[in-house]
């Protein structure tokens, strides 16, 4: 029954995918990201028409306009301009939520919403997921090219919600000891996530109990006050 459940919940997941959104960003357009392995970027809202290129799993790009199941998008290519041309709604995920794992401590990815049923996988601290949606207590996302289930009760970074603060103004520190351990938390108590090399330039939000906040990729990072000094 559970697994019979799983389906039905999947179904449903990319139905609403299909649908258009209802609302926009306030400036006429929308932020897509591709969820399949790869896409078409087709002439015409029509797969028959011709494709000027691929479009990667995890690429962000600009919608334009809508037609059917079909979107217009704007997608950055690597001249530093942008391709125009028309995706699947199928494939894509609007206005995208991303998480990060702010723990080390085992949480698992689930084929069903419910954590007795089958395991995927071991997710790891920092990893990133891109949210298709929620179910329940379960984040529905793309996971080694399957969809999956991640329970809400993990400790998640939400990407958007913070994007003000790691955006905001920073001081530039230099790491001053060797295999420096940076952290998940203010806290050792649950082991270093990466450590830096002594001469690292961090760039530091703020400053909580001996711990400097540092930008860390799109989310934040802690290292201890001590190894680490004003550039």
């Amino acid at each position: 029954m559970k697994k019979l459940i799983s389906i039905i919940l999947v179904v449903i997941t990319l139905t609403v995918l299909c649908l258009p959104a209802l609302a926009d960003k306030g400036s006429g357009t929308w932020t897509g990201e591709v969820i399949s392995r790869q896409v078409s970027l087709f002439s015409k809202p029509d797969s028959s028409s011709s494709s000027s290129r691929k479009v990667k799993n995890g690429q962000e790009f600009n919608i334009l306009d809508k037609q059917g199941n079909w979107v217009y998008a704007e997608v950055p290519n690597d001249k530093g301009g942008f391709d125009y041309g028309w995706i699947m709604l199928y494939y894509i995920v609007e206005n995208p939520m991303h998480i990060v794992l702010r723990t080390n401590s085992g949480v698992y990815a689930y084929a069903a919403p419910y954590n007795s049923d089958k395991r995927v996988g071991t997710v790891d601290a920092y990893q990133r997921f891109t949210v298709i949606a929620t179910t329940g207590n379960y984040y529905i996302v793309s996971f080694r090219e399957a969809v999956c289930y991640l329970p809400m009760s993990a400790d998640f970074w939400n990407e958007e919600d913070i994007a003000a603060t790691v955006n905001g103004p920073t001081t530039a520190y230099t790491v001053v000891t060797d295999k420096a351990k940076v952290y998940g938390y203010a806290s050792t108590k649950y082991g270093a996530i990466t450590t830096y090399k002594a001469g690292t330039t961090v760039q530091v939000l703020y400053t909580v109990n001996g711990y400097a906040a540092i930008k860390y990729n799109k989310v934040i990072a802690f290292m201890n006050m001590s190894d680490i000094v004003v550039k």
